[in-house]
């Protein structure tokens, strides 16, 4: 006699038994690439070749676009996720670097960045979180084939930041020139400081003084100032290249200058400091008894614009596009990337603002007025 019940139980079982024979296989394939050190070999060569022709690839730049890559979006605060300051902008067949904040070049390295063909470091003024990678952009493109200095553009003081990373690094070159010999220019081995001032007295009041810094191959990059005091001078930066522009604010609190040098800009970079979220963890700070913690987070509000300043800043300058970076407290979960754009919606339209991530990159067609958003990868 059959039995019905486990006639009807059998078909049930086929599935299980699938999953069982295909988990055995997985097993099978792992433990082979675990005891079989060609299969292992064979592995890592395809995965190498995969990386290196992903990189020759990225090293194409586009010659019909300005490219921006966010490879920094983070202030002094720390993130797990988020580097400190950097801007990076391919535009003539060139890369332009606006700021170059710790942890910055990991993030340049992971978007494919062709180091060898930076024309230059631009910085907006000197705190750390801002200046902190130098020395990896030297090393980096000094060993992509960079031959001569790379050249570190900012503003007055800029000479003895510069001077500072090259003496840190003497004994670095060194060792490297002694290991590498000339496959290392030895003129690439430095920073190369080229001052522009924009720190004179007579302008500290009003904040509004503006220089074209390099001019070459139809990229224009114009400094400004702006207002970051007690730090000064401080600087944001425009870059016009055929037809179409972008404007990096650099740290600041909202400004006429800004508004004048951002006019009409395709894409307007600008620093952000949520006051909720910074209320909420300096207050939390005080009531644990972390004084420290909590005059720090108060003092902070004096020289940084909030989400909602920089849009209307956006409006006012009639910019297509918006991005927040130097994002401070980092927004790094959902919750706090709510709190970190309360109100802003109000004030420009949704379409108009993006809250930025490392990594995230922008194209700017020439001929167009397009602001295209690209996935990393």
């Amino acid at each position: 006699m059959i039995n019905t019940s486990q006639a009807r139980l059998g078909p049930r079982r086929w599935p299980r038994r699938l999953a069982i024979a295909a988990l055995a296989l997985i097993v099978a394939a792992v433990a082979a690439i675990a005891f079989r050190p060609e299969i292992e070999d064979r592995v890592i060569t395809a995965f190498a070749e995969r990386a290196m022709r992903k990189a020759r690839a990225a090293a194409i730049l586009p010659t019909d676009r300005m490219r921006v890559i966010l490879c920094g979006t983070s202030a002094p605060i720390p993130s797990p996720r988020r580097a400190q300051s950097c801007t990076i902008v391919a535009a003539g067949g060139r890369i332009f670097v606006f700021d170059a904040g710790t942890g910055s070049w990991r993030k340049a390295q992971a978007s494919g960045v062709p180091a060898e063909r930076i024309e230059g470091i631009f910085l907006t003024h000197f705190h750390s979180d801002h200046i902190g990678d130098l020395g990896e952009f030297r090393l980096g493109s000094w060993v992509a084939g960079r031959a001569a200095p790379l050249s570190v553009f900012g503003p007055q003081g800029v000479e003895a930041v510069v001077s500072g990373v090259n003496q840190s690094l003497t004994a670095d070159t060194a060792y490297r020139r002694a290991h590498h010999g000339d496959l290392l220019s030895a003129e690439g081995g430095v920073l190369q400081a080229r001052g522009f001032g924009l720190a004179e007295a007579e302008t500290r009041g009003s904040h509004d003084a503006e220089l074209v810094v390099y001019d070459r191959d139809g990229v224009r990059i114009t400094a400004f100032q702006v207002v970051h005091e007690p730090v000064y001078p401080a600087v944001g930066y425009r870059l016009d290249w055929r037809g179409r522009s972008l404007v990096i604010s650099g740290d600041t609190r909202p400004s006429a200058n800004l508004i004048a040098n951002a006019k009409g800009a395709d894409l307007l970079i600008a620093e952000a400091q949520s006051p909720d979220l910074r209320a909420l963890i300096g207050t939390t700070a005080a009531r644990i008894g972390n004084a420290r913690n909590a005059q720090i987070f108060e003092d902070i509000a004096s020289y940084h614009m909030t989400p909602i300043e920089a849009a209307k800043a956006a409006n006012a300058a009639g910019v297509r596009m918006l991005v927040f970076s130097h994002l401070s407290p980092p927004p790094d979960n959902w919750l706090m990337r709510r709190v970190f754009v309360r109100g802003v919606a109000e004030v420009r339209p949704r379409k108009g603002w993006v809250l930025g991530d490392d990594q995230m990159v922008f194209d700017l067609p020439a001929g167009s007025v397009a602001v295209e958003r690209l996935q990393p990868g």
